[in-house]
């Protein structure tokens, strides 16, 4: 689990969860503390506090610097050349780092400490620091429970701000071939501007700077949500920035109370040549064309793709007054199909609208 992941994972707890769990950190930390204070008593009483002080300053130097000769090689060749760099530098290039860096300055302080006392230093100090590598690995499986239940929640956090954009009702819909879907509509205020928006997936908030979401779209400041019954409402953390340009982040999940709004009806299309407008907005990566011309095999256009060469994307979003992009004037729409993948068996709903005749 990464770092920014654990610490998301943290801030989702209850309350009484994270005290634990702050409480189990405080006493990692007195623990190495203590260590460091017995390390201290030893060299004061030889009156060399202030050269122990020295290589101990030396030592999270010398961390830092270890950190650096065994990770930025193997990040920087990447693939699977990576790991054997990692390894080679683990074994190579760190030691010497370390325990030379030990050793020199042990040397050259005042009053100096012997080669073993600096030797000693080195191990000591690997010791110490073996404390919060060993608690990372020993806590990353009740982390990723307790990341799971969390995900199971899906509450907001008590201390979530309100959301600055207008939240549309949940509309419900039956579509061909999927059954009944959802949508859902969220639009920004005139004096705020939507930096980004992430889709919570098993707990994890995505770290990755392009990551798929077919569960929702962006137009301008306006976010679209669209989502199968079979699947879990989406639930999404909203940055944006206000007119005096501070950046508010706020998450949101969808209301699934229906007791007083109207029954689910048909999903529909309306069909032009050069384009669709359906009912509600439709994230392009949920959607695709069938493109038709007399005399040739009718076209597939995937709508979730990488842009065409010169083609221009304003949103993400299908919506009233979508245009096709490609492959020419005299290609008209014939159908759209709609696809949604259920995240726990990987099955599709596929659904194929076709134009009326």
């Amino acid at each position: 689990m990464e770092w920014q992941q654990m610490l998301d994972t943290l801030a989702g707890m209850r309350p009484a969860d994270q005290r634990a769990w702050m409480g189990m950190a405080a006493g990692l930390l007195a623990l190495m503390l203590g260590l460091l204070w017995l390390e201290s008593r030893f060299f004061k009483a030889s009156g060399r506090l202030g050269s122990w002080l020295a290589v101990r300053l030396a030592s999270a130097a010398a961390a830092l610097l270890v950190l650096v000769v065994v990770f930025v090689p193997a990040r920087a060749i990447g693939g699977p050349a990576a790991l054997g760099v990692f390894i080679l530098m683990l074994y190579t290039a760190a030691p010497l780092l370390w325990f030379g860096s030990h050793l020199m300055v042990g040397r050259r302080v005042r009053p100096s400490l012997t080669p073993t006392e600096s030797f000693f230093l080195a191990m000591t100090g690997l010791a110490i620091l073996a404390i919060p590598g060993t608690a990372y690995f020993a806590v990353e499986g009740p982390l990723h429970a307790a990341r799971r239940e969390i995900a199971q929640r899906r509450e907001v956090p008590a201390d979530n701000p309100p959301l600055e954009h207008t939240v549309q009702a949940v509309q419900r819909y039956h579509l061909a071939g999927a059954g009944l879907i959802y949508t859902q509509s969220l639009l920004g205020a005139p004096d705020t501007r939507l930096v980004r928006v992430e889709q919570r997936q098993s707990g994890y908030w995505p770290t990755e700077k392009s990551v798929a979401h077919p569960a929702y779209c962006t137009n301008g400041n306006d976010v679209h949500l669209m989502w199968s019954a079979k699947e879990a409402p989406p639930y999404l953390r909203l940055h944006w920035a206000q007119s005096n340009g501070a950046v508010v982040r706020a998450e949101f999940t969808p209301n699934m109370a229906f007791d007083a709004t109207p029954p689910p009806t048909e999903f529909t299309i309306g069909f032009r040549p050069d384009g669709v407008d359906p009912i509600a907005p439709i994230p392009r990566e949920r959607a695709y064309l069938v493109l038709t011309i007399e005399g040739l095999t009718p076209n597939t256009q995937m709508l979730g793709g990488p842009t065409a060469s010169g083609e221009v994307r304003s949103t993400d979003c299908v919506m009233t007054g979508f245009k096709r992009w490609t492959p020419g004037p005299n290609w008209q729409v014939q159908a759209i199909g709609l696809t949604f993948q259920l995240p726990t068996t990987g099955e599709f709903l596929r659904s194929l609208i076709q134009k009326p005749l």
